[in-house]
């Protein structure tokens, strides 16, 4: 019996990630994300110096997808400053915003091979210790590729937003990562 495959959003993110870890490691030791259980094989991303200073910066990226993982998560926490701490509040307070950017991305996709393929959005809000939130369902291809989730929890800091954001392959997991990320990082 074969193993799984990761969601395409989850492969795309994972070798997007890898290539930023690499790069990365040369200047700086990575540290587990705060909240995550360090008895798990994460493969750990040194974010030390990654700066997009007007839009925001990470404070730890780690990811769990090898088999011996009870569930394939990728996990980051981050501040956004500015004109994206805007767009995270907005959207914090409306996720049907997601979906309807995604709607608009896949209608004016220019790829003939994806451009069919529209991506099916259900959000649902989630709140945690004065945090809020939303957990994310991602999926597409009519049902025959995988689903993908994703949630967030958030504490604005003046004019920054602080954000524990985790993607992976199983619902309950996900969000009971974030809880757990937002509850000790944030």
């Amino acid at each position: 019996m074969s193993s799984p495959r990761l969601a395409p959003p989850l492969l795309g993110l994972a070798y997007v990630l890898a290539i930023a870890g690499l790069l990365a490691g040369c200047f700086a030791a990575p540290r587990l994300v705060e909240g995550l259980p360090a008895d798990v094989a994460w493969l750990v991303f040194p974010v030390e110096g990654w700066a997009a200073v007007e839009r925001g910066e990470p404070e730890g990226i780690a990811a769990c997808l090898t088999d011996d993982c009870p569930n394939k998560l990728m996990v980051s926490v981050l501040t956004l400053r500015g004109e994206a701490a805007e767009e995270a509040r907005a959207v914090l307070s409306d996720p049907t915003r997601l979906g309807a950017y995604l709607a608009t991305r896949d209608r004016e996709d220019e790829n003939e091979d994806r451009r069919p393929i529209a991506t099916r959005v259900e959000t649902r809000a989630i709140a945690e210790g004065g945090l809020s939130g939303f957990v994310v369902t991602l999926s597409g291809d009519g049902g025959r590729s995988r689903t993908a989730y994703g949630a967030t929890l958030a504490r604005p800091a003046g004019r920054e937003l602080r954000l524990a954001l985790v993607v992976g392959d199983d619902e309950a997991a996900v969000e009971a990562a974030v809880r757990q990320v937002a509850a000790e990082a944030l």
